[in-house]
């Protein structure tokens, strides 16, 4: 396939060459930094002929008659830009163009970057944030790239404690999570209290919570894309952030004929508190980097990486000189990504990306407990994952955007574990797993747009081959106002270990599927509207129904030399509706979200609701201008109660202890149906407040955000305390109120 894929490369180029008609093409950027502009708006003055720059600023107009012409580039928060350009018959005309930043935001002027996704795309269940979108709002210590998405419709999270997405009514390890196009698997540092991902480096998220195309596969409910920043080419640039986390630094600039950027963050109470009473046994750092280098005006190679590492070096000694209890613990997880990228404009008509990558994770545990005997403890869980993959963009057909592509994944799993020398477990698999799929979006007529498309893939183990159909239609009612719809079949060969009797989740360890589990499958269904309203306000109202089968749920009573019974197999289903209204741009901006949800399992034959199964949930986000330099943050998410066990009394096991020669009268809880009950509903307010001021030449942003404003005593769990007599009912609350202090320096 990669052979058949090289001679498409060649000859596509040949034929395009011996057909060319008139067109103007270019790259558009930013004047200050360089950065790609996506979506702007670019037309020729006084006809109808026109195009969108795509995700990399690339921008086509066909069917250009020869002639003078003018034209016209906009994009809301840039200035206005026209261009003369001539046109002659056959001739291929580049034009390439750098937008100034405007110094007065206009609204309603000029088109905004999601009008005009609006306007072009078939785009269903999408959102998009930009780096000033996270910076804004408040957040715990620090601006997160998961806790933001948590409060778009459609997500659900189950604790305080937790940045996991549930997206609707799937578990966190269907959403397939991309950085710079890159897979990672675990994207969470503190054992899942923050994401990995450090958004002074990120220049846009976009989030797909269904009927994504045909370009993606792997996962059931979601694709969260995360774009770096490509670094200034222009001029020197960094900035300098410290919070009550972390310390984080970004340092850009340009090198010859390209770019670089360096982004750097690292937790900092280990070494306050080092060498005192109050000594602190953990860490987390990251490190990301990107370097762009042109080869010409057709080629361009990105070399893009990622490299963090959470760290947990801690001793305790009991203090009862009776009780000789030790206990060591030395964990090590991480993830790395490496991606070499490289861009081909091969034809006006035909544009190709190429991407190289590898990913890692490695987690390493070491647990030492000394009393009366010593007890050694070691864990081994690692994924290696090295990829190819390219994709080609066909613009020489009028009215079609044609995308295909093909990628081959070679996976490398390991496991290993082992109690005081004893090696109980040491299990190695190498799947491999092949994609092909073709998409079109047809702008059927002025009113109708149509994406259609398909994947197939095929996995190793078991020698799977499947083929997932997807299906998106807009219809433009009115100017401003569309309806949507999306059908899609989804496939996903990998799973982790996770159970919904859990409550906390540390770490996923991920499982490739053996011979005996087929696929885990899901089927979208999608359908909703989008309607512009006055004063920049976008509405949207969308409908789900989302089937899934094969679904795979750990065994935690498992037999140990058993590999068959390691998993158990059942369906589920999720419906529900979800509604946004949203505004973008202006000094007063944010949104309100609405979701009502109903999700349902049928595993190991019981049918019940899973624990993040919540009927109703509210988000009102906001973000305001306060003038001279001030901005506020508001957010207010509330909750119907999410679903728990109940304890419905407590009974004596007797056993006979031979060590100590005695009776064993243990206490266990009597549990009543599975997730039979709700906890009381959640609600929490979060305020933030940044300042810009000017100081020795740089700009400052010193920071403060309260979480839990108004100290809500929100449940976690409940939880019987044995050990009392009477047994004691124990009441675990999530976050109490949290502020946070922290200062940003640009320069």
């Amino acid at each position: 396939m990669i052979k058949r894929l090289f001679y498409i490369l060649l000859i596509l180029p040949m034929a395009q060459s011996a057909k060319s008609e008139a067109s103007i093409s270019g790259f558009v950027r930013d004047s200050e930094n360089g950065e790609s502009m996506p979506w702007v708006n670019v037309l020729i003055k006084n006809t109808v002929l026109g195009a969108a720059t795509n995700d990399v600023g690339y921008y086509i107009i066909q069917h250009v008659a020869p002639g003078d012409y003018t034209l016209v580039f906009t994009m809301m928060g840039y200035e206005r830009h026209e261009q003369s350009v001539q046109v002659t018959t056959d001739k291929v005309v580049k034009v390439d163009v750098a937008l100034k930043p405007a110094v007065v935001e206009l609204e309603g002027v000029v088109k905004t970057a999601e009008r005009a996704r609006f306007e072009r795309e078939v785009e269903i269940s999408t959102s998009t944030l930009t780096a000033r979108q996270l910076s804004t709002l408040p957040m715990l210590a620090e601006a997160d790239v998961f806790r933001t998405l948590q409060l778009l419709p459609g997500v659900v999270t189950r604790s305080d404690f937790s940045s996991q997405l549930y997206v609707r009514g799937g578990s966190p390890d269907e959403n397939l999570i991309l950085l710079d196009g890159v897979s990672v698997y675990n994207p969470f540092h503190l054992l899942g209290l923050f994401s990995t991902f450090n958004t002074d480096a990120i220049k846009e998220v976009e989030f797909m919570t269904g009927g994504f195309p045909a370009e993606y596969g792997g996962r059931l409910s979601s694709v969260l894309s995360i774009t770096n920043n490509e670094g200034n080419a222009k001029e020197f640039a960094g900035s300098v952030n410290i919070s009550m986390l972390s310390a984080k630094a970004t340092l850009q600039g340009p090198i010859p004929r390209g770019s670089y950027l360096i982004s750097a963050r690292r937790t900092y109470f280990d070494q306050i508190f080092k060498g005192t009473r109050y000594d602190f046994p953990y860490f987390f750092y990251d490190l990301q980097g990107k370097i762009n280098f042109d080869l010409g005006h057709d080629h361009r190679l990105t070399l893009s990486g990622f490299y963090g590492d959470d760290k947990l070096d801690y001793d305790l000694e009991s203090d009862d000189e009776e009780d000789d209890l030790a206990v060591g613990i030395d964990w090590l997880w991480g993830n790395r990504t490496t991606a070499l990228k490289w861009r081909w404009l091969i034809h006006p008509n035909l544009y190709s990306e190429v991407l190289l990558t590898r990913s890692n994770f490695a987690l390493n545990l070491d647990l030492d407990i000394i009393s009366t005997n010593a007890v050694n403890l070691k864990v081994e869980n690692g994924i290696l994952d090295r990829s190819i993959k390219a994709d080609l963009s066909y613009f020489g057909i009028a009215e079609h955007g044609i995308k295909f592509g093909v990628s081959q994944s070679w996976l490398d799993f390991k496991y290993a574990f082992g109690i005081s020398g004893n090696q109980l477990l040491d299990y190695e698999t190498s799947p491999a797993l092949f994609a092909a799929y073709a998409q079109d979006q047809w702008q059927f007529s002025n009113l109708l747009s149509v994406r259609l498309g398909a994947r197939l893939e095929h996995y190793s183990i078991g020698q799977y081959t499947t083929l997932s159909p997807r299906l998106g239609l807009k219809y433009r009612l009115y100017d401003n106002f569309a309806l949507k719809g999306s059908f899609g079949l989804y496939h996903q060969f990998l799973t982790t270990a996770a159970s919904d009797d859990q409550n906390f989740n540390f770490i996923d360890l991920w499982f490739p599927l053996t011979e005996q589990y087929q696929p885990l499958n899901a089927v979208h269904y999608v359908g909703g509207v989008e309607w512009w309203l006055p004063y920049d306000l976008i509405f949207t109202c969308e409908f789900y129904h989302k089937t899934m089968a094969n679904l795979l749920e750990i065994n935690e009573y498992s037999d140990f030399n058993n590999t068959t019974d390691d998993f158990f197999v059942g369906d589920g289903q999720a419906t529900g509706f979800e509604i946004l209204l949203k505004k973008s741009t202006g000094r007063f901006n944010g949104w309100i979200g609405y979701t009502y949800s109903r999700t349902q399992r049928h595993i190991n034959a019981l049918t019940f609701y899973p624990k993040h199964d919540r009927r109703h949930n509210l988000n009102l986000v906001l973000n305001h201008d306060l003038g001279r330099s001030w901005n506020l943050g508001f957010v207010f998410t509330c909750g119907s109660g999410t679903p728990y066990t109940p304890v419905l009394g407590k009974y004596v096991r007797y056993s006979w202890d031979f060590h100590r020669n005695e009776v064993d009268d243990d206490i266990y809880n009597r549990m009543g149906s599975k997730n039979s009950q709700r906890y009381p509903i959640y609600h929490r307010m979060d305020l933030s407040l940044r300042k810009r001021w000017r100081l020795w030449g740089l700009e400052n942003y010193p920071y403060v955000q309260i979480i839990n404003v108004y100290n809500r005593k929100n449940i976690f769990l409940y939880f019987w305390d044995h050990d009392t007599n009477p047994s004691k009912f124990i009441t675990v609350p999530m976050f109490p109120i949290l502020p946070t202090i922290g200062m940003e320096i640009n320069f």
